[in-house]
């Protein structure tokens, strides 16, 4: 219980770093047109999604990978048909829920992406870079970048920090819950 109620607090907060990111300083029009442009080039519109579920499938593997390395977790998965059924449900279901998430959310992370670039460089720039993604090692590099992600070499170092990180963040929070814990006064029994 007390755990939860640890974690429950970093919803809202990571609301309101979203919230405060969203007054950034406002962009030239011109190059915000250029770097829609350049955005629908490199990111198209009809190939997005299909993009986004490819690296969000390598993605939930890596979710997989980390608990499975955890001997106990795995002996039960292992030991017990019910256990691994409901472990592969509920990584399909984080799988469905996440893409579902991302997809609805395209074309705000395209616009994003269009305000980011539009910061980073002028409009002579965004149009050599447009110049560039039109060469055919530009069309491979844009057909091809988001799946980098996916690579076994990537995947591989994801896995490792993902497992990294879940030993500490669990250890962390269990050293937190007996910090706050031992800050509450003793319950006096009747």
């Amino acid at each position: 219980m007390l755990a939860a109620a640890i974690l429950a607090p970093a919803a809202p907060a990571m609301s309101q770093t979203a919230t405060s990111e969203a007054t950034a300083p406002a962009v030239d029009p011109a190059r915000l047109a250029a770097a829609r442009l350049l955005i629908d080039q490199i990111f198209p519109p009809a190939t997005r999604e299909q993009m986004m579920n490819g690296m969000m499938a390598a993605m939930t593997a890596n979710i997989r990978q980390p608990l499975m390395a955890n001997p106990e977790f795995a002996a039960a998965v292992n030991k017990d048909p019910r256990v691994k059924t409901l472990f592969d449900a509920f990584v399909a279901r984080q799988f469905a829920r996440s893409t579902q998430v991302l997809n609805a959310n395209l074309p705000g992370m395209a616009d994003a992406m269009a305000h980011a670039y539009a910061r980073r460089f002028d409009t002579a720039q965004l149009h050599d870079l447009s110049a560039f993604f039109s060469t055919p090692t530009g069309k491979i590099y844009t057909a091809t970048s988001m799946t980098i992600l996916s690579d076994h070499d990537i995947a591989a170092w994801q896995r490792n920090v993902m497992t990294q990180s879940m030993k500490t963040v669990q250890s962390d929070i269990a050293d937190l819950v007996k910090q706050i814990t031992a800050l509450q006064p003793p319950v006096k029994t009747p």
